[in-house]
């Protein structure tokens, strides 16, 4: 049980500094945050698979609305 415990510490810690890491290169915001994780998972993914990652497309922010008149 003590293994056990011990090896969902490690998990939390890596899933902890990898979010934080995450947060502080692609900003705190949800939308920052979100796109970011995707994309650094996408990266180490192909890092540990060992397949090259192409461009991903982007997805245009949200149009501004019109100023009133």
């Amino acid at each position: 049980m003590r293994f056990f415990a011990r090896i969902l510490w490690i998990v939390a810690f890596l899933l902890a500094t990898y979010s934080w890491m995450v947060a502080f290169e692609h900003g705190f915001g949800w939308a920052g945050f979100r796109d970011g994780f995707k994309g650094e998972w996408r990266n180490l993914a192909a890092f540990v698979t060992g397949k090259p990652v192409g461009p991903q497309p982007v997805t245009p922010a949200m149009p501004a609305p019109p100023a009133a008149k």
